[in-house]
Order: structure tokens, then sequence, then C-alpha cells
């Protein structure tokens, strides 16, 4: 089972939802780093979410930090974080039956049966705690470097926020970064509340969009071929339980277009830098930054935890057994999906700098 990613940073995720705790540990990353810890609760809490669509259930997510930070400030060796699971109700659990659209049984037949599957085990969305530590250690990192990420909620079903513009300022980062529900248009921000509203009130789910921008990243960050930026954003991505999709600038709209109206063309402004009048590329041209802001679309499927019936596989009998979901169910994951994808994105464009770093100098 590989849970590792990263060239420069190399990055472990261990543990299972039901076992005593699920963590992390990153190697390499830049000593003498103090940790905002202060960033990294903030973001802690809005991934635990604070609605009534996004929580089935309420962990105490408090961190314990094992190696790698002394007195608040990176040493230079593996810094490892454990998440204590909470307890929970075994009785709601059935360890031998896959559920529909989990991983289920596909970790039954890869791990020959001896995979936990008890609330999803290793595949389950309590390892993106540890992504979110390290993902906000290097937000911090970045930001000190002049290049922030942010995300906002694209869409939840039909309904659709304002895209990001050509301008990125520094309210709107602090505002998204901070928001529990992160839209930029307030008018669809109380339309997605309805939908969530209409979708539980009916006990079904629902999936969406998280988009993102890289900005500040300068041009000249990638490589060609394997290890461009794209493959690198996207693998990182696709780690996140429930990502279904990854697109850059206009992503798979560009399959309807000519060429003629997605070019962007190069401009030279009032300070002499090189940009371009559009960005429909999202900021990388053969799978390296060209200095526009890198604009990333996750799409999110819908949790397969919803009230209706359905048809599950037991694994004992090998026969199809009716399925229903109960107590609280998780309406949306796309809300608390946000900073997820936020501290993500933080740790492969910090691996792609340190690399650049590298090579420049």
């Amino acid at each position: 089972m590989s849970s590792t990613w990263g060239s420069q940073l190399r990055l472990s995720l261990f543990g299972e939802a039901h076992g005593p705790f699920v963590g992390g540990t990153l190697h390499d990353f830049p000593a003498g780093i103090p940790l905002n810890l202060d960033r990294i609760k903030l973001a802690l809490k809005l991934r635990q979410g604070n609605n009534n669509f996004t929580r089935a259930r309420k962990e105490e997510d408090r961190p314990k930090i094992l190696s790698g930070i002394t007195k608040g400030v990176t040493n230079g060796a593996p810094i490892t974080v454990i998440f204590p699971n909470p307890d929970f109700n075994k009785q709601d659990v059935e360890e031998h039956t896959a559920y529909p659209s989990r991983a289920d049984y596909v970790a039954g037949v890869r791990y020959r049966g001896a995979a936990d599957l008890n609330g999803g085990g290793h595949f389950s969305g309590r390892l993106t705690l540890p992504l979110v530590f390290f993902g906000m250690m290097a937000a911090d990192y970045l930001s000190q470097k002049g290049i922030e990420v942010v995300s906002h909620i694209k869409c939840i079903g039909n309904v659709y926020d304002t895209p990001f513009g050509a301008e990125i300022g520094r309210d709107l980062i602090d505002r998204l970064n901070s928001a529990s529900l992160a839209t930029i248009s307030t008018e669809a921000r109380k339309q997605m509340v309805s939908l969530l509203a209409s979708v539980k009130a009916v006990g079904d789910s629902i999936g969406g969009a998280v988009e993102s921008a890289i900005v500040g990243l300068p041009a000249g960050i990638g490589s060609p071929m394997f290890d461009n930026l794209e493959a690198k954003l996207s693998s990182i991505l696709f780690s996140i339980p429930a990502v279904k999709g990854v697109g850059f600038g206009i992503g798979h709209m560009f399959a309807h277009k000519r060429g003629s109206e997605v070019s962007d063309n190069f401009v030279i402004d009032a300070d002499n830098r090189v940009t371009t009048d559009h960005n429909y590329n999202g900021g990388i041209n053969g799978g390296i930054s060209n200095g526009m802001p890198v604009i990333v679309t996750t799409s999110f499927k819908p949790t397969p935890s919803f009230k209706q019936t359905q048809k599950a596989l037991d694994f004992v009998t090998n026969t199809i057994v009716d399925l229903e979901v109960k107590g609280n169910h998780v309406v949306s994951i796309v809300p608390r999906a946000n900073i997820i994808v936020t501290s993500a994105l933080s740790i492969a464009v910090l691996d792609a700098f340190l690399e650049a770093e590298g090579y420049r100098h």
C-alpha cells in the first residue's frame, strides 16, 4: 500500500478511521520556520465544518506533534503529527459489507480480505487531517515568498459561484481562507444553503466543485513531460477522497473551442512584466508556470451515504443485500473540502517551488 507522495518533500500518511489515530510524516521541510498554530487551528476547524450539511459526527481534531518541531520551530528532522480518533459506535459499522460507490469492495479484493473497512479504514477522509496540517505549514512558507493559494466553492449541484477574475486581491484571499462556506458571491452562498437544505430534506447527497487560484507563482516553475506542474498538482488532489476530476484554466471546455477563441496573447504591463490578456490555460503552458494565476478546478462526487435504500455486497456470503444508512448523514463534503484542496495544493506548490529553487541555484 503506497501512501507516500512528493519529490523535494516526502509526505506519508498512516492510520485508519477507526484505529487509535491517523497521522503523517513530512520529510525535508525547510528548517528554522516558525509553526503558525493559529493558521493550522483555523484550517482544521474549517475542515471539520460547522453547519448542518457537512458533518455526520463531531470529532475533536487536536494534533499531537511527535517530532520535527523544537520550541515551535521546524528543526530539519522529519515532522510527524498524529490525530487521535474519537470513540465510535461499532454497531453502526458492518465490517463485512461493501457499500456501493465506496472503496470497500476494491480494498477487499486488492488486500485479500485483510483491509480494515471500518469507517472507510485507510481510505477515510480522516486521512486529510495531516494533509491539512502540513498544507498550512506549506501555505505559510509560501506566503512569506509572496505566493498565495486560495479556493472557493465553484458550484454545488447546479448552483454556481462567481469565478475568479483577473484580480485576486488580499481582502478576497483572507475572506475565502477563513470562511466555512467560501463563496465570492453572497447570493450564490444563499442559494447553496437553500439547495443543501432541500437535498437534506429528502435524505439525499449532492456533489460539487472547488475552484482554486495560486497567485504570485513566478514563471518557470515545473517541468515538461512526466513531472510537469499539472501532473504534480493533479496527483495530490486525486489523493483526496471523492475527487473525480481535475481541470486547469477552462479545462474540458477547450474541447468545444476554436484556437482563435482561446488564445492567451502576450501583454507587457506598465511595470514591464510579461503577462497575457486572458488566462484560458490557467497559468500553465507545457507543464511549467507562466506567471499568471494558476487556476485549478477540483470536482467531487456526492457522498454515497444517503437515506434511500442501496444494494450492497456481503463479503461473507457473497450476496447482494439491502443497505439503509441510519442516523445523520453528510449532505455534501464540498464545503469542508474547500480547505482540504487548498492544503493539498499548497504542499504540491511548495514541492515544485523547492525543486525550482534547487536548479536555479
